[in-house]
């Protein structure tokens, strides 16, 4: 599973998606020595905040710091925002099951600006990076967030561009490629509890490893210590 890339570059939407997502992952390569390098398009304006966060900076500052912490925390050698600042798109369900761009997205939201800036953005890091695999989204963007969608086009394409295998991350977490990595639930839990303006470490998962987030909205996600690619 990618113990052999000397690079892999993982490519997500928003602040916190990397260490929900493929936190299990990028903390067992980071272990084994393998440089880990983090894309992530958006700074996740559109983010809700938690009742009780005190903290008055701009969303911005906050979760960019979150982000830096979270990365630490996983072993993320590098990161940088893809472009010059495409905006969170925020999410509405349209019907059940699909998806869309928030009512309101601007006109700069990730979603609206050219698929094609975008792809030349990520092809421009991947030439600076040189990494042996480009991981993402596949097309179900885990939950169908309109940025993780458009990210999966976005990054397959690049990759293609830049003949960097494309490597996806399946949604679906009961895939029979599903490995665990039970090793790495502390690290995902240091990297979860970085966001602690969007969500809150319930406690650890069984008889699965992982860690159980309560999110802003009061939904919870077992974040399993494993992760499955195709």
């Amino acid at each position: 599973m990618l113990e052999n890339a000397r690079c892999v570059m993982f490519a997500h939407a928003h602040p916190d998606d990397e260490s929900l997502a493929t936190g299990a992952l990028i903390a067992h390569l980071a272990g084994r020595g393998v440089r880990c390098v983090l894309v992530t398009a958006t700074r996740g304006e559109r983010g809700e905040i938690r009742p009780g966060i005190t903290d008055e900076r701009p969303l911005i500052e906050i979760r960019e710091d979150e982000l830096d912490a979270a990365c630490a925390a996983l072993g993320v050698a590098d990161r940088a925002f893809l472009g010059q600042g495409y905006r969170d798109s925020g999410m509405r369900w349209l019907a059940p099951g699909l998806a869309g761009p928030a009512a309101d997205a601007d006109p700069g939201s990730f979603t609206a600006r050219p698929a094609a800036d975008a792809q030349a953005d990520l092809v421009e890091l991947i030439d600076a990076f040189s990494p042996d695999a480009l991981v993402s989204y596949d097309d179900a963007g885990t939950y169908g967030h309109p940025d993780h969608v458009h990210l999966h086009h976005v990054a397959k394409a690049a990759a293609a561009s830049a003949h960097v295998p494309f490597i996806e991350i399946c949604s679906d977490t009961n895939d029979p490629s599903w490995v665990d990595l039970p090793k790495t639930v502390g690290a995902i839990r240091a990297a979860l509890a970085s966001y602690a303006s969007q969500l809150e470490i319930v406690g650890e998962t069984a008889p699965r490893p992982g860690i159980q987030v309560r999110h802003v909205g009061g939904q919870l996600q077992d974040v399993h210590a494993g992760v499955a690619l195709r």
